[in-house]
């Protein structure tokens, strides 16, 4: 689904995977120009993400799918001479650059903010670094397990006397809210600009904003009040993971205040009187009578059971782009916008002569020189390779 609240703001992304890519996503949603970037020798490692169907390979991947939709794309040589003069023109016209590449890259590529800025002073670039730019760990390479565990997260989920819990590759959870706060970080800078006239650099180290999430925590360690485990206790008379008749689980947390309607279903609030309740109907009716009574209870549901069309996926979850693939939704609703159906994914390159022509006013015997060259591309230069 795509709204027009940023209708008008044009974003040049060198995001990879899902912080940078899906960050310049929930922009792309929200109405903004979003030119995908990637180079013929490095396009986004999640084009090799788990591909299916037929077709060439770098097109089959549905997690790059769902992080890229509503983009334009363009294959261009930032490591070229020519490639980056280009790139800096298009940084001239745009308002927004996103990168989470480890520090010093863009740098390296020649293309660092200070470079940014001389091309255009107002611009806005989003740094998604895994440590910051500054610090002992500021080189430091990380994926959503690394963040979960230098964060304190995957300490924090562990079960009593167990080993620390992380969400692995299937969700990267650190990836997933580092990319919803970016967005966020970037709308602030364009307000910023909007009052200083100047460009902005948003340095926001992964890391530290998935500690934030656990901010209470270290608080409690400061005080030296944290336990080692953590126990069921306030504001929860009693939490609970336990399975249904037909064997599918319930997750349950009985409030203090919902006490009394919890003793007039299950007779008690033990551990021992919910499972016994559970066991003995299946897991939606369980859950639903907990409900009724003022008790938080839902069925665990497993991702692959929202294909199916009676799921319970909440409102936008779920949609469907223009090409009719599932793709994640847009959660953000605003009053009085019609959000369409998201674009599908563009293929690589497909917007190059847009941007060679329409953007940076080349003639088409210009493109295909450099199309000829390998400035320009519309398949990754490894690709005989896989």
């Amino acid at each position: 689904m795509t709204l027009k609240a940023l209708k008008g703001i044009r974003v040049l992304d060198l995001g990879i995977v899902t912080a940078g890519a899906a960050t310049s996503g929930v922009l792309a949603d929200l109405g903004a120009e979003v030119i995908k970037i990637e180079g013929p020798t490095y396009i986004d490692p999640f084009r090799d993400w788990q591909g299916m169907g037929e077709g060439d390979w770098w097109e089959q991947s549905p997690p790059y799918r769902a992080t890229n939709r509503n983009k334009k794309s363009t294959c261009l040589d930032l490591k070229s001479s020519r490639g980056r003069e280009l790139f800096l023109q298009l940084v001239a016209m745009s308002d927004v650059v996103v990168e989470n590449f480890r520090v010093g890259v863009l740098d390296k590529l020649g293309i660092g903010f200070e470079t940014l800025r001389q091309a255009n002073p107002h611009i806005v670039l989003a740094s998604l670094s895994s440590q910051g730019a500054t610090g002992p760990s500021a080189g430091n390479v990380s994926f959503g397990s690394t963040l979960e565990a230098s964060s304190g997260l995957a300490h924090l989920m562990h079960y009593p006397g167990g080993k620390p819990q992380i969400t692995g590759r299937a969700l990267n959870y650190p990836d997933q809210i580092v990319s919803m706060f970016a967005a966020g970080a970037v709308m602030a800078a364009l307000v910023e600009r909007q009052r200083t006239g100047q460009g902005v650099h948003i340095d926001l180290a992964q890391r530290e904003l998935s500690s934030f999430f656990v901010g209470e925590a270290f608080i409690a360690a400061l005080e030296g009040t944290l336990p080692e485990d953590y126990p069921d206790g306030p504001p929860a008379a009693l939490q609970a993971l336990l399975r249904g008749q037909d064997g599918q689980w319930v997750a349950v947390t009985i409030s203090a205040a919902a006490s009394e309607g919890a003793r007039q279903v299950i007779g008690a609030v033990t551990s021992e009187a919910l499972g016994q309740f559970l066991a003995a109907r299946p897991a939606a009716e369980g859950a639903r009578a907990l409900r009724q009574a003022g008790v938080a209870a839902e069925v665990v549901v497993a991702a692959r059971d929202y294909a199916d069309p009676y799921s319970p996926a909440p409102g936008n979850a779920l949609a469907l782009d223009d090409a009719g693939h599932q793709v994640k939704g847009q959660p953000i609703r605003l009053d009085g916008c019609d959000a369409g159906k998201a674009a599908a994914v563009a293929p690589l390159g497909r917007d190059n002569r847009y941007v060679a022509s329409t953007l940076l006013g080349l003639s088409d015997m210009q493109y295909e020189a450099l199309l000829a060259e390998g400035i320009f591309a519309t398949r990754p230069r490894t690709a005989a390779a896989q």
